[in-house]
């Protein structure tokens, strides 16, 4: 009885945790307007209603969007994959690295290029 009382409370706590980070995400992605946002396998999947995904696109979402959850106090550290996806969800970018980088990221100036070239180097495209 006490196993389950203890697995039922680790269930909770790790769905807890996954609310949080959506819960976050779509906080520091309000102005993209997400379709959906899901955390599965420590990957993040935000669908954005844009019929495409460019380049531009991805890297404002990662730049200035998720990449500000330390500057906020967000703890999104378990995500290692971050998925920025049309509304289709057939076609974007997949971001390798979480948001382990992030913190160098956001102390550098923000015309910075080496940002977009050293994110762009952790990135291949979906699917």
């Amino acid at each position: 009885m006490k196993k389950c009382m203890i697995a039922a409370a680790m269930i909770s706590m790790a769905t807890h945790a996954a609310a949080d980070t959506v819960g976050d995400a779509q906080q520091l992605l309000e102005m993209w307007a997400p379709v959906n946002i899901t955390l599965s396998d420590n990957t993040l999947t935000v669908v954005l209603p844009q019929r495409r995904i460019t380049t531009e696109i991805y890297l404002a979402v990662i730049q200035t969007g998720i990449c500000f959850a330390p500057l906020y106090g967000m703890d999104m550290q378990k995500v290692e994959q971050i998925e920025i996806l049309n509304q289709f969800s057939a076609q974007g970018f997949v971001y390798e690295k979480g948001i382990e980088d992030c913190e160098a990221y956001n102390i550098l100036p923000a015309n910075d290029k080496s940002t977009e070239i050293q994110i762009l180097g952790n990135t291949h495209g979906y699917p």
